[in-house]
């Protein structure tokens, strides 16, 4: 069935105008050729050089190119497809050990690529650490051929050893540049949330190096792709498997080789003269009956549907057929962005203040939320199980990601995510802790999940100490410190249950005792801190019953710090701020 909605059609023809109409490409190219023009270097083998550029006002561009006139072209020689596993590379060149992991154990890059940048590796990480000491220069990164995959891998280098909050994101646009890598390293780069976007490569039909590794059926594209006619006509795609139909029919039929020079410098041009708002507005108009439809006036704007000598000289594109597999490609790639479990910061943030909410609503009550949750009866504890699983689905997410990312210094998070992952954790293990012992089990610890070990692991090894001033100001609404408080707790519980047990061995309740002692010892070492809520002194509150039951167990005989505190009743000016425990 036709989809006839006009807002949901393939924005690539405006995305492409837009880009065309900006000075990006024409800036880009510019220094390209002017690094050419200065380049004296053994013809006798490939080599890329880079070089500096101030072509805009407001942003530096540096240039990769190789050598003017290489002899022989490195894809054309014997294993020029070859790709090279960054798993086998991993002892002996660890440049790009980011990109490889065990969900991507298989990321490979091509062997010519390697060979070219793997010589300039020590400047590369130089020059990365002097743009590093100026985080707010705005940076283009651009190459011609494989030049163009030698910016490609320094882009990549790059976006590792940065941190896009604090400095502006690179982006790198490459010229007739040949596929990179395998699906494996498109599957790498996608899990960076950002570092697909940072990638633009512009192809012209006319131009043989970008499909020269098509034959090689491992190759795959990553980031987006400006498809060009001679023309003037273009369109942007961003799906891979959509890049690799457009690659395979835009396979150049000219008489130049993959070792010629391909001059974009018209193919610019054009773009340039033809983007106007008129010619792209009647294209669009005069092919906007359907979706299919949308893609096959992207197809014309590249030079994709054959004229009537095409047609005679080569071989026919099935254009309608083309069309509606991109159209096809494009609605699974929307689904699976609008579709993904993993949310968005502002929906963390939603879901944060709803569980906010509804802490206080259960302190109003006289329970606290941990017992509200665990006992499951009202209707706000219910939906809370809701907010629970958008906010675990985006933390799961980012931790794994953080941890595909080898760490170099301090956490694998920034500090922005750091502290939102330390506030999630305080504020939602708790929650998990209480389901886990609703279900009568027992031991949490030992089932606690990965990513809560990992943000608690990150977050003590990156962070200095809380005052305990300012939590002890704000006692009465701060999160507990310690995730883990209500496991403890629950665990104290058990050990009260076995002390209670008439079959209990004197071995077995002198060990049980000996826990809560150590029990009594934290929960004071946290008051002392002001490092636990107020809200476990709740009359409805599970610890409250669980002191009652202790201090049943233990007799008057028993002296401690907790005792005297709870005995004389001097937690209840905890909540107040007021309590100083020597």
């Amino acid at each position: 069935m036709a989809d006839n909605n006009p807002h949901r059609f393939s924005s690539g023809l405006e995305i492409a105008n837009l880009i065309a109409t900006s000075d990006l490409l024409d800036h880009s190219w510019k220094a390209i050729t002017k690094l050419r023009t200065v380049i004296t270097a053994d013809e006798s083998k490939c080599l890329a050089f880079f070089g500096h550029y101030n072509e805009r006002s407001n942003c530096k561009i540096l240039a990769f190119v190789t050598t003017p006139n290489c002899s022989e072209n490195p894809l054309e020689e014997e294993g020029g497809e070859d790709l090279v596993s960054l798993s086998d590379l991993k002892d002996e060149f660890t440049a790009f050990e980011f990109l490889y992991s065990e969900s991507c154990s298989d990321s490979a890059i091509n062997g010519a690529a390697l060979d070219l940048f793997g010589p300039f590796y020590p400047i590369y990480e130089q020059e990365i650490s002097r743009l590093k000491s100026n985080p707010k220069t705005q940076l283009i990164i651009t190459g011609h051929g494989l030049g163009g995959s030698v910016a490609s891998l320094f882009t990549l280098l790059l976006l590792d050893s940065i941190d896009l909050t604090k400095a502006k994101r690179p982006l790198c646009i490459t010229f007739g540049s040949p596929l990179l890598g395998n699906e494996a390293l498109q599957s790498a780069i996608s899990q960076f949330s950002t570092w697909s976007s940072c990638f633009l490569h512009v192809v012209s039909n006319r131009d043989p190096l970008p499909t020269s590794l098509l034959n090689n059926k491992a190759y795959y594209p990553f980031g987006t792709f400006l498809f060009c006619s001679e023309s003037g006509g273009c369109s942007c795609f961003e799906d891979p498997k959509s890049t690799l139909k457009l690659l395979e029919a835009t396979k150049a039929n000219t008489h130049l080789t993959a070792s010629s020079f391909f001059d974009y410098k018209e193919t610019i041009h054009r773009l340039i003269d033809q983007a106007n708002l008129k010619a792209t507005t009647r294209l669009i108009t005069e092919n906007s009956v359907s979706r299919t439809a949308s893609f096959i006036a992207q197809l014309e704007a590249i030079g994709v549907v054959p004229d009537q000598a095409q047609q005679q000289q080569q071989r026919v594109v099935d254009v309608k057929r083309l069309a509606v597999e991109l159209k096809d490609n494009e609605m699974n790639m929307i689904f699976e962005k609008t579709n993904s479990s993993a949310k968005t910061l502002n929906d963390v943030k939603i879901n944060m203040a709803k569980l906010e909410w509804y802490k206080k609503k259960c302190n109003s009550e006289s329970i606290g939320y941990y017992d509200s949750y665990k006992n499951g009866r009202s209707e706000p504890d219910i939906k809370v199980a809701e907010f629970k699983k958008i906010l675990l689905v985006y933390w799961e997410n980012k931790v794994e990601e953080a941890e595909r990312k080898p760490v170099k210094e301090g956490s694998p998070l920034n500090v922005r995510l750091l502290f939102g992952g330390t506030n999630y954790r305080r504020m939602v293990e708790p929650l998990d802790i209480a389901e886990h012992y609703r279900k009568g089990l027992k031991n949490y610890k030992a089932h606690r999940p990965k990513h809560y070990r990992k943000l608690e692991e990150w977050y003590n090894e990156s962070t200095t100490p809380e005052s305990s001033s300012t939590q002890r100001e704000s006692v009465s609404s701060i999160l507990t410190v310690d995730s883990l408080f209500w496991e403890h707790v629950e665990e104290a519980v058990v050990a009260c249950q076995v002390l209670r047990t008439v079959d209990s061995s004197a071995e077995e309740k002198e060990a049980e005792l000996a826990k809560l002692k150590e029990f009594e010892e934290y929960v004071v070492e946290l008051m002392k801190s002001y490092g636990v809520s107020s809200e476990i002194f709740l009359p409805q509150s599970s610890f409250m019953r669980w002191w009652d039951e202790y201090d049943g167990i233990v007799g008057d005989g028993h002296d401690s710090v907790l005792t005297m505190l709870m005995r004389n009743e001097e937690y209840k000016e905890y909540a107040n701020g007021r309590l100083d425990i020597p």
